[in-house]
């Protein structure tokens, strides 16, 4: 891998990381939303966030 494609896929990371419309889907944590996605057996992810 060189210098360039390295470069431009941590651009790309970034922007990915920084885009809001992945979220798109998202909901507010609550224990029972956490246990109907845990038992419908279908991958999730739970994003943790703090403003500090």
């Amino acid at each position: 891998m060189n210098r360039r494609t390295l470069l431009k896929c941590c651009a790309g990371l970034a922007v990915v990381a920084c885009n809001n419309s992945m979220a798109v889907g998202a909901v507010n944590y609550s224990r029972e939303i956490y246990e109907e996605a845990l038992a419908s057996g279908e991958p999730f992810l739970l994003d943790f966030t703090a403003s500090w």
